[in-house]
C-alpha cells in the first residue's frame, strides 16, 4: 500500500489534554485551592498519568476514576490540602470537564466533511460519556 492510496475515514482523539480540558476541574475550585490551583492541577496530572502506567506495567489494573482519585490523594497530601471537601469538589467536575474551546467546531467540520469521529481513551466508560454528555 503506498502513502497515495491510503483513505482516512475517521479521526479518533484522545479525551484527556485533547478534547477536554483536565486544568478545568481545578480551575473551577479556585475559591478554595487559590494560587495553589497550577500546582494542583500540574501534579495531579502527573500523577494521574504515572499511576496508570505503573499499574499497567504492574498488572494492577485501576479504572481510571480510581487513578484520577488517587493521584488527586497524593496532590492534595502533597501540597498541604487536607480538607476532603476540597477533594469531593476538585473530583465532582472531573467528569464534566470544559472541552477545549476549539474542539465544536472542529468536531463539526469534520464531521460535515463526511469523517467518522471517536474517542479512544483509558477513561472509564462512566467518565467519558459524563464528559461528551456535559460538554455537548
Amino acid at each position: 500500500m503506498t502513502e497515495a492510496s491510503i483513505t482516512v475515514r475517521a479521526c479518533v482523539f484522545d479525551a484527556y489534554g485533547t478534547l477536554f480540558d483536565f486544568a478545568s476541574a481545578a480551575a473551577r475550585c479556585t475559591d478554595v485551592l487559590g494560587d495553589k490551583t497550577a500546582a494542583v492541577t500540574a501534579l495531579w496530572r502527573d500523577k494521574q498519568l504515572q499511576y496508570t502506567w505503573l499499574r499497567g506495567l504492574q498488572g494492577r489494573h485501576a479504572d481510571f476514576w480510581q487513578v484520577t482519585g488517587d493521584a488527586l490523594d497524593f496532590t492534595l497530601e502533597t501540597l498541604g490540602i487536607p480538607d476532603s471537601c476540597v477533594r469531593d469538589r476538585l473530583m465532582s467536575p472531573y467528569r464534566t470537564l470544559v472541552c477545549f474551546p476549539e474542539v465544536p467546531d472542529v468536531l463539526a467540520r469534520l464531521k460535515r466533511a463526511g469523517f467518522a469521529t471517536a474517542i479512544l481513551s483509558n477513561g472509564a466508560p462512566s467518565m467519558l460519556e459524563d464528559a461528551v454528555t456535559g460538554a455537548g
